[in-house]
């Protein structure tokens, strides 16, 4: 079903257009039919998902949904990015790592891990090093690729900003995005993690995956109404894009492939699929 909504609120960004979106067949991420955890767009060709309760990274098809390779982790994996064209990062939240794998045409092997200061569960690469969120004690850091501390989010006189910053992302504009599902929010910080505006809205219900598609464009699941929102970070409109009646269902995470202007959603329902859209 196509999502006609009208986002011209947006007009000073509107590449890319993601006022229609057509629903593509699915991809069976993982025939385990265990739920994915996250994903990201490697190439035209290539998505990688981590499945947290194998303790696995799968390198997959994105034309058929095939496993191409996969790799067996020393723990559960949350979160992963791109750090370049031929390396990945996931999180090890308990082991409090982060791991990169390297990617070589179509296997994975294992890189160097860094140590981190906590359960680290997000993660997004900015223009210093790595954006990691912290789950059980909520916080942020941006770390160096050698693991050092560059900056660290401090509330303001004590004030608690976060409680469950699960998802991370980065924009062309070197700001940061948090969705928090225990506040039902989202927060914008700069590159030395200051919080420069913080978003909330009646449709921000249980947010998790978070990406940005453009420097005013930030699309968010919301697991708890079913819907992607688009947010407007100039103006703080946020808008459905897709919802139910597009088949979505508690959506966890998300991630958005420009040159095929296609859409990859992580539905939390333990079918190991994921629901393409495409712009038309």
């Amino acid at each position: 079903m196509n999502s006609l909504i009208n986002i011209s609120l947006c007009d000073m960004f509107m590449f890319p257009d993601l006022s229609q979106l057509q629903r593509q067949q699915d991809l069976e991420g993982n025939p385990g039919g265990m739920s994915i955890w996250d994903i990201s767009v490697i190439s035209d060709t290539r998505v990688l998902v981590t499945v947290l309760s194998e303790r696995k990274v799968r390198l997959v098809d994105s034309q058929t949904g095939g496993t191409v390779d996969l790799i067996t982790l020393e723990h559960k994996p949350y979160t992963v990015c791109m750090w370049d064209n031929n390396t990945a990062v996931v999180t090890l939240g308990l082991k409090k790592k982060v791991q990169f794998i390297e990617i070589h045409g179509d296997s994975l092997t294992l890189g160097r891990s860094l140590n981190v200061n906590g359960d680290v569960w997000g993660i997004a690469r900015s223009e210093e090093g790595l954006v990691v969120s912290y789950q059980f004690s909520p916080r942020l850091e941006v770390l160096a690729m050698n693991g050092t501390v560059l900056h660290r989010f401090t509330p303001v006189a004590g004030r608690a900003v976060f409680r469950r910053p699960f998802f991370i992302a980065t924009s062309a504009d070197n700001m940061v995005y948090v969705s928090d599902w225990g506040t039902s929010t989202i927060t914008q910080l700069d590159s030395n993690l200051r919080v420069t505006k913080t978003f909330s809205d009646p449709m921000l219900q249980a947010p998790y995956g978070i990406i940005s598609v453009s420097a005013d464009q930030v699309l968010v699941c919301t697991w708890g109404n079913h819907r992607i929102l688009l947010l407007c970070p100039s103006t703080g409109v946020i808008t459905s894009i897709l919802g139910q009646q597009d088949g979505i269902n508690e959506p966890y995470a998300l991630t958005f492939s420009p040159s095929q202007g296609k859409l990859y959603i992580v539905p939390y329902d333990g079918s190991g699929r994921v629901q393409v859209f495409q712009q038309q």
